[in-house]
């Protein structure tokens, strides 16, 4: 385990019926609220407008900005940014998933910030590009869908929609103050939604565990634990779509996924969603699909590279899958380890191929230089254990057709 900074303040607020006190939870923030959600929001109208009608009664004014996309686009963030301005907002809240959380704080970071917006994000890796926000107006984090832990941590993601680059905020800045998470939220969710935020919550303990510190004892066991929840969980929501107590387990599960806590001492790159930003970036693609893309087509690339990598995916499916190693040399395993994670998205009805996607395969090597220039170090090489340079990542794309 490498040496590490752990800092979190993120006030959790957990449980059925939380969101409907979402007044007294916020109180003491300002005076008025800018509630932010997506442009298509019918789904969500009941808790909306629960959230107006509890701010009121508590003597707060709200601004609403329902613009939000799947991927959320630096336009509106903009847009968001100028109405909080002129209306004089005092904090933000987010209610919906991922790309409305994430646009909350980087129209929270925005509001003070003093350069051009889009000089927050890191949307390269080979140079310093980004200038950090030092300020934010507090963020209050409702979120509908277990997937991101942007409910927890201090990550926002937006894609440009003048250059096609989906790039991110990374800094202690963003932290939210206050996440109400209540499970009864998820419980109407559509299955597509909940597989792939179930996809996205595997993924950041899977980049973690196969390209951190691999002399970790303890937040191995800690990853695994949380990826056989997750998947359990999921198969037992699948079935009975409405049981609370399973869309809590989820919800909990998919927030300490990416919230810091398992991470520490580990440094681990992240080189499926750098790969995974790029497909989004340039089709709109879902995060989650993305990310099924690059479990598939990553993990069969990355297993037998050398005897490390064996190894490793090895313990992973041993401790997953129960793989047994007595009777397979340390590739089999790992083959047949990557082999049963296809397996499961196949089970839940994961896409997890270009084709699926709707990708065109003709446009492979213009990805493949997108992934080159915005998720590449200045050695041109993606960040992962081992690092994979150009053929390699076009090698990767080939094989998630």
């Amino acid at each position: 385990m490498k040496n590490f900074v752990l800092y979190n303040p993120v006030r959790v607020i957990f449980g059925n019926g939380e969101s409907n006190d979402v007044g007294n939870h916020v109180k003491g923030l300002g005076k008025k609220a800018m509630i932010v959600s997506y442009e298509v929001h019918d789904f969500l109208n009941p808790l909306l407008e629960r959230v107006h009608a509890s701010l009121a009664a508590h003597g707060m004014e709200t601004v609403s900005f329902y613009r939000v996309q799947a991927n959320p686009l630096l336009c509106h963030i903009r847009e968001a940014v100028e109405i909080c301005r002129a209306e004089k907002v005092d904090f933000c809240i987010a209610v919906g998933g991922g790309s409305v959380m994430d646009s909350t704080k980087a129209i929270a970071a925005g509001v003070p910030y003093p350069h051009d917006l889009w000089k927050m994000f890191i949307s390269r890796h080979d140079c310093e590009v980004a200038v950090p926000p030092t300020q934010t107006l507090p963020t209050v984090m409702i979120p509908t869908l277990p997937a991101t832990s942007s409910e927890m941590n201090c990550i926002a993601v937006a894609t440009n929609d003048v250059t096609k680059e989906k790039a991110y905020i990374y800094c202690p800045t963003l932290y939210p103050k206050i996440s109400i998470m209540d499970p009864a939220l998820t419980c109407s969710l559509p299955t597509f939604q909940t597989v792939i935020g179930a996809v996205d919550a595997m993924s950041h303990v899977l980049e973690a565990y196969l390209n951190g510190d691999q002399r970790s004892p303890l937040q191995d066991r800690l990853h695994e634990g949380l990826l056989v929840t997750i998947m359990d969980e999921l198969r037992a929501i699948l079935k009975d779509p409405s049981n609370v107590e399973h869309r809590a387990n989820m919800q909990w599960a998919a927030t300490l996924a990416w919230n810091g806590y398992i991470q520490s001492g580990l440094d681990a790159p992240t080189p499926m969603h750098q790969m995974g930003h790029v497909l989004s970036a340039r089709y709109n693609t879902p995060h989650g699909v993305t990310l099924a893309i690059f479990m598939d087509a990553y993990f069969r690339y990355t297993c037998t590279l050398d005897s490390e990598r064996e190894a490793r995916f090895a313990l992973l499916g041993e401790k997953i899958f129960g793989v047994s190693r007595a009777d397979k040399t340390d590739r089999e395993a790992a083959i047949a380890t990557a082999d049963r994670f296809v397996k499961f998205m196949d089970e839940v009805g994961a896409p997890h191929t270009l084709t699926a996607a709707k990708i065109p395969h003709e446009e492979i090597p213009e990805i493949a230089e997108d992934i080159l220039i915005h998720g590449c170090d200045a050695n041109g090489n993606l960040p992962s254990i081992p690092p994979i340079g150009k053929e390699g990542i076009l090698e990767i794309l080939n094989m998630a057709k």
